[in-house]
């Protein structure tokens, strides 16, 4: 994008937005994808913000694709762009992502002072104290809620730990995600293993601690 193109949600690039996100100091995303533009949004706001600025970033996706069986894929996965989150080559910003099961806008919180509200062939900067404050509570309410993006589940995944904690037989899982029940036992293991649990309604016990999973979702 040249510096005579305006970006959709950041402006031209000497517009005062653009001026607000090189500023700021303290910069949260949250991008739902809905956008039209084929960059996504925090990559958009990586590319224009300070070097020295803490960029957080949260995106829906799952983390990893899965695969026709069911089963996580190892890359290349929803919520993954071009380039490393968190290398800071080329003069950009570090970034801190994580992945949600759902978002309820998107924006772009510019420290304390102005929050870019993304909407769908609209976006609003909002300025007013009060709003800005709630918007950024929002946002920050999202990070904390959100998972690391390394530690996401795949939606099988998800779905697996919550029909076991439920007590839900490998037969009944199985036909639930449409696989066999050698594959529920498989990754039943393997999820066990990477909770350190030694019983399945442990597993979805302390899923449900790290916030992997919510047991009210049935």
């Amino acid at each position: 994008m040249t510096s005579t193109e305006r970006d959709p949600v950041l402006g031209a690039r000497r517009s005062a937005r653009a001026l607000a996100l090189r500023r700021a100091h303290d910069v949260l995303v949250l991008d739902d994808g809905s956008e039209a533009c084929p960059e996504p949004l925090w990559l958009r706001v990586r590319e224009r913000a300070r070097h020295a600025a803490r960029l957080r970033v949260v995106m829906l996706g799952a983390g990893r694709e899965e695969g026709t069986d069911g089963t996580p894929a190892q890359d290349g996965g929803p919520g993954r762009a071009t380039g490393r989150p968190g290398d800071a080559s080329g003069g950009a910003p570090a970034v801190e992502r994580r992945v949600a099961t759902s978002l309820p806008v998107s924006l772009v919180a510019l420290d304390d002072t102005v929050v870019l509200v993304a909407r769908p062939g609209r976006t609003r900067a909002v300025t007013d104290r009060d709003a800005v404050a709630a918007l950024r509570a929002l946002a920050e309410s999202e990070w904390d809620r959100a998972r690391p993006d390394g530690d996401a589940l795949a939606p099988s995944e998800d779905t697996l730990l919550r029909l076991l904690a439920e007590g839900k037989t490998d037969t009944a899982v199985a036909v639930r995600l449409g696989v066999s029940p050698r594959t529920v036992r498989r990754h039943a293991a393997g999820l066990m293993g990477r909770l350190g649990a030694t019983s399945r309604f442990e597993a979805g016990v302390r899923a449900a601690q790290r916030g992997w999973i919510r047991m009210t979702d049935r």
